[in-house]
Parts: structure tokens; C-alpha cells; sequence
């Protein structure tokens, strides 16, 4: 039931809000808005906010692409969806509320707007469809030399970080506890300065929406700190990087249609057809979920992030890891994990191109062959090649051209959205292959 205008008016005279930040995340992942101010608010939750149609792809680069078809001409609205209003605890007399792109005379499907696909795929599903983000992040701070550096050298899982980074995490958790996220796990992660924070599962939507409140709660926490909280996946080449691993299960009548209590490994044949559909249209998927020129440097082998085109039980190298559920509650906590993900991506595309591949297999009835193990790195590129492992594109621009190659993405994205997002990875691809390293400096400059 939506959340209706009067409510909300009425929840911010009571909180005194000033502000209201009308959010949206962009088509290259990173989240925008403006805000209302005073009495104008009610105005805008009706009509929305209006933006030129270029900015969906107004990237993290903070320009439009030269080849983009989208400039100064045209506009969109914003719309506020009033059931993600909330009031932000890091923020005085402010609120959030998050938006989609609607067309600005009729608010309908502009073709634009990931969060608008998600939900028409959703309703093509005929199951419930439950998902949690798992995130990494590191909290960073500045040296003497303005350099962002690990705010401890603590050690994996270890409560020397949990003490040094209490006060901040403690206010991360209050902060999204106080706005309807559920927290079930903390740790000091691998990295030093790395947290890991895990929110309990929640229907389709909402678990993007919640992605949407934690990166802004864990931002905004750390900025107050004079910290900053990043989910970059590969701030140090030689320490962690930060994942936002995305957990699966289907529901149908109060049963968990991915679990067979029957079978060996407890896993339905409609999962098996899920994890047969995202491997088949792995690659492509990279570029939605693996978004940024680091995400690649996450993705390598030996680094229990998944690097390779399978699945197993149990098994932090493979792509997709089925878990088995916890004893007393087998069915339950019985889930399917995403891996090759990190926090850049925009939660609702990344979403939007898993569930369709997921929904190919199992409408093709696509098998994913045999479950792995085994770290697949370990085997040579024959044995691989005999067990159908492939190795995941290894730079934006190959994950770019796997995308181009799989035309599956363009019927669920449509043309506009497909051409355009290819456009906009391509372009950042093309932008980092001009910068000059400090490694090409150091290695090559004295040397030729």
C-alpha cells in the first residue's frame, strides 16, 4: 500500500523536517538528488522533479558520453515513491525519499529507469522473490600527506577492529536500524579498516531500495566522523577488496522453491535451472554487476571473490555459491550467493539483468552442469574447458563487448536503455585507457 501524501506531511511537521532529499541513483551507480525546501515539498510529491533526459546517464565520470543520443533537449521527472520516505538520523531536520524516472506529463515507463524494469519484472515473476545485499566497505582517512589510508591495521575478523571502529559502526547500525533496516551481523573484515555489515533479507524491491539507504547511512555516518566510507572494490592492490555479495531464494505458498529436502544437496531443479540461466549469460552480467574499471581487480583468482563460471556448495570461488541452510531452520535460511557484485553497481539494474537470466534458465530449462569443489584456478585451461568453466571478462571492456554479444539483455532492457548503458560503460572504458599510471611512470620512464 503506498504511503499516502498526507502521512507524510504529517510524520514531518512532527520531526520538524526542513529538507527533503529526492534521490535517485544514476545509470552508471552513483546516487543524485535535490531537495525540497519548506511548503514546496507537497508540491513535488505529486508532480515529481523535473531533469534533463540526459541525466540516467550522467555518469560517475560526472559528464554525458560523446556518443550518447541524449543532450540538452527533452526532460523526465523524478517521482517520489512515499514508501521510502525516511528520516535521516545523520542529517539534521532532513529526510530522504528515493524516486523513478517517469515520463513528466503521464508518469509512465520512460524505458530509462532501472527501478521501474525491476518492478515489471517482478510482476512477471510467479514467485516471491527474497534478497539481501551483503556489503563490504572500508572506513578511510587521510594521512599527513592527504593520502586515504585504512583508518586501523586491524587483522581479519578480530575484536581489536570491532573496538577501534565501535563508535562509528555503533552509529551506522543506529542510524539504519532507525530507518527500517534490520541488522543481523557485524565483523572487522579482512582488510584493516574493512567492516562488513549484513541486513536481513527483504522482497526484491525493498532490498534495492535498502542498498540505496545503506551506502547513503554509511557515507553520511563516516563524513560526520571525518571519515570517508567506501565501497570502492579495490581501494589497496595489495589488501581486500569490498564485495556486496546478493543473496537469492524463491517462495511460492510459504515454501522455498530453491530447496528439495529430497535431493543430495538439497537443491530444487528449478534452482539448478536459476544458476544454469545467470552462468549462461555470465559475461554479460559483469557488466552490469562488476560496473567500474576496479571491480576487475577484485575479480582475480586465489581471491574468494570469484573469478570463474560455475557454481558449487559451499564454495567461495565459484560464482555462484549455494548455501546450505542452517540446522533447525534447513529451509529457511536455504539461499543461492551472487558473487561477482561490489556496492558501485546500481542495485536495481544489477538486479533487474540477474533475475532475467535466472528466469531464462529456468523458463529454458537451462542445466549448469556439475557443481565444483574445488578452487577452478587450480585446474589447467583443458580440465576447465572439459567441465564448461570459463574465466569471467577481466576489464570493463571485455564484460562491454560480452554485453554487446548477448542480445538476451537488449529484449529486457529494451533499446534505448541497452544501447545507452553500453555507450556509458564504454565510454569510461575509453577514459581510462588515456591516464598515465604512477606504475607506467616508475617502470617506464627511466627504463626506454
Amino acid at each position: 500500500m503506498m504511503k499516502s501524501i498526507e502521512t507524510t506531511l504529517r510524520e514531518m511537521e512532527n520531526k520538524d523536517i526542513a529538507f527533503t532529499r529526492l534521490l535517485y541513483i544514476d545509470n552508471d551507480g552513483v546516487i543524485r538528488g535535490q531537495a525540497a525546501v519548506g511548503d514546496q515539498i507537497e508540491g513535488v510529491f505529486k508532480t515529481g522533479h523535473s531533469y534533463a533526459l540526459a541525466m540516467p546517464f550522467f555518469g560517475v565520470l560526472d559528464t554525458i558520453g560523446p556518443e550518447t543520443n541524449f543532450g540538452c533537449a527533452g526532460e523526465v521527472s523524478a517521482v517520489p515513491d512515499l514508501n521510502t520516505f525516511r528520516i535521516l538520523p545523520y542529517v539534521p531536520n532532513t529526510a530522504s525519499v528515493i524516486c523513478d524516472f517517469l515520463s513528466k506529463d503521464t508518469h509512465q515507463d520512460t524505458g530509462l529507469c532501472p527501478r521501474t524494469m525491476l518492478k515489471k519484472l517482478l510482476s512477471k515473476i510467479d514467485y516471491q522473490v527474497n534478497v539481501a545485499f551483503e556489503n563490504e566497505f572500508y572506513l578511510l582517512k587521510r594521512d599527513e600527506q592527504g593520502r586515504l589510508v585504512p583508518f586501523d591495521n586491524s587483522l581479519c575478523f578480530t575484536t581489536s577492529g570491532m573496538n577501534q571502529g565501535h563508535q562509528v559502526i555503533s552509529d551506522i547500525i543506529k542510524a539504519l536500524q532507525a530507518q527500517q533496516l534490520t541488522v543481523e551481523k557485524y565483523l572487522a573484515e579482512y582488510g584493516p579498516g574493512q567492516h562488513e555489515i549484513a541486513v536481513k533479507y527483504s522482497d526484491a524491491l525493498r532490498a534495492c531500495d535498502n542498498q540505496v539507504i545503506f551506502r547513503e547511512t554509511v557515507r553520511g555516518v563516516s563524513q560526520n566522523y571525518g571519515l570517508v566510507g567506501s565501497f570502492m572494490p579495490k581501494i589497496f592492490s595489495d589488501k581486500a577488496g569490498s564485495g556486496a555479495h546478493i543473496h537469492f531464494s524463491f517462495w511460492s505458498e510459504g515454501k522455498n522453491v530453491f530447496y528439495d529436502p529430497k535431493d543430495e544437496n538439497q537443491l530444487s531443479l528449478t534452482a539448478r535451472y536459476f544458476i544454469g540461466g545467470i552462468i549462461k549469460h555470465l559475461p554479460a552480467l559483469c557488466a552490469f554487476t562488476a560496473p567500474t574499471v576496479t571491480s576487475y581487480k577484485r575479480l582475480v583468482p586465489h581471491n574468494w571473490a570469484s573469478a570463474y563460471g560455475c557454481y558449487g556448495f559451499a564454495n567461495r570461488e565459484a560464482a555462484l555459491r549455494v548455501i546450505p541452510g542452517s540446522r533447525g531452520k534447513e529451509e529457511k535460511s536455504f539461499n543461492i550467493e551472487f558473487k561477482p557484485v561490489d556496492g558501485t553497481c546500481n542495485p536495481y539494474l544489477a538486479l533487474t539483468a540477474i533475475l532475467a537470466a535466472g528466469m531464462d534458465g529456468i523458463e529454458k530449462e537451462i542445466d549448469p552442469g556439475k557443481a565444483i569443489d574445488f578452487d577452478p584456478a587450480n585446474l589447467s585451461d583443458q580440465e576447465r574447458q572439459d567441465l564448461g568453466i570459463f574465466r569471467f571478462p577481466t576489464n570493463l571492456g571485455e564484460a562491454v563487448i560480452a554485453l554487446q554479444e548477448d542480445q538476451f539483455f537488449r529484449e529486457v532492457l529494451g533499446d534505448v536503455m541497452y544501447d545507452e548503458y553500453i555507450k556509458l560503460k564504454r565510454f569510461t572504458w575509453m577514459e581510462y585507457n588515456k591516464q598515465i599510471t604512477p606504475w607506467e611512470l616508475e617502470k617506464y620512464a627511466e627504463s626506454f
